[in-house]
């Protein structure tokens, strides 16, 4: 009976981690607009795999810790300082990415 009582708080603590990994992926960036606009402008860069994904990593997978989290220095970064991506951004890009900020980023 002892034993039973010791593993049981083992266990429970098992499962509720378990159950808490399965949560933990976040909401999936799926914005009609600005999905494919950081796919093309972000990806090759900042996604799995990128040479510069240690400065910021881009995980459409997990809008939360991809997008969201960053959004602050992705505004700094690509309308403020127009210092990325690298090869810059049309007009239309700019305005593209600024409508989506200004009404909130959106993850869809």
């Amino acid at each position: 009976m002892r034993r039973i009582i010791l593993v049981f708080p083992f266990l429970l603590l098992v499962v509720i981690s378990l159950n808490s990994c399965e949560k933990s992926s976040g909401t999936a960036f799926e914005h009609a607009t600005m999905r494919p606009w950081f796919d093309k402008n972000c990806k090759s860069c900042h996604g799995s795999g990128g040479g510069n994904s240690g400065a910021w990593s881009y995980n459409p997978d997990n809008y939360e810790t991809s997008i969201k989290k960053h959004i602050s220095h992705l505004y700094q970064d690509v309308y403020v300082n127009k210092s990325m991506p690298p090869a810059g951004l049309t007009q239309a890009e700019l305005d593209q990415f600024k409508t989506w900020y200004d009404a909130g980023y959106p993850a869809k």
